[in-house]
């Protein structure tokens, strides 16, 4: 029924489409190992960001103690108690340089 030539043929479409499916695979499964490593990347920033959320809400919970408020007073705010004396020194070289 099929003669040398119809046969050939039909086997080079046949190894064709085999080829195209083999690349299209390979290209699929890399695109595929690049999502699930985004994936991944995405999986350990979200953890990473609910714990620091938990500590955040746990810093909420408890209140501060004085310490801590007269540190960051003292830090953010340049805060002195009345009975201290604040001495700024000042290095000759930047007033001259």
């Amino acid at each position: 029924m099929w003669d040398k030539a119809g046969s050939r043929f039909i086997s080079i479409v046949i190894a064709a489409l085999l080829a195209y499916g083999l690349v299209r695979f390979c290209v699929v499964k890399s695109l595929l190992e690049e999502a699930e490593e985004a994936r991944r990347t995405l999986c350990s920033e979200v953890q990473a960001l609910r714990e620091e959320s938990a500590a955040l809400e746990r810093a909420l919970d408890s209140p501060p103690d004085d310490r801590e408020i007269e540190k960051l007073a003292r830090e953010r705010l340049g805060l002195v108690l009345p009975d201290e004396t604040i001495f700024y020194f000042t290095n000759a070289e930047d007033k001259e340089g």
